[in-house]
């Protein structure tokens, strides 16, 4: 499987929060720390947010789903538990799932890189 290394985060995706099915809206500035301690720039990352009634999910391709804690010197990602279960074998990106589901229910995952259209069915979850 390919490791995620490149990518551009497409903003029109449809992630839906794993804690509440809510859709979860893109954010270009993301996440924003400082480089270095003694440097003024400041690097960010783009992200998916749900953010309904202060969730603070996110969502990107090289992390999956998952929560940010503000440490000093630079973020801190920590997992969603049990969230984080497909990969695309292509690209090695985290599906999302999205609001779409199968003609039985089940949920529907997709890839979120351009011009990929790889999606997997889970058919434990619906």
């Amino acid at each position: 499987m390919a490791e995620v290394t490149e990518y551009t985060l497409r903003h029109h995706l449809e992630p839906i929060c794993p804690r509440d099915d809510h859709l979860m809206r893109f954010e270009a500035k993301g996440i924003a720390w400082k480089a270095l301690a003694t440097d003024r720039r400041r690097e960010s990352m783009p992200s998916y947010h749900c953010n309904f009634e202060g969730c603070s999910v996110r969502y990107d391709p090289a992390n999956g789903y998952f929560t940010v804690v503000l440490e000093p010197q630079q973020p801190y990602f920590i997992e969603e538990p049990g969230v984080n279960l497909f990969q695309c074998p292509t690209h090695g990106a985290w599906l999302y799932r999205t609001k779409e589901h199968t003609a039985d229910s089940h949920l529907l995952w997709r890839c979120p890189i351009a011009g990929c259209a790889y999606t997997h069915v889970d058919p434990t979850r619906t």
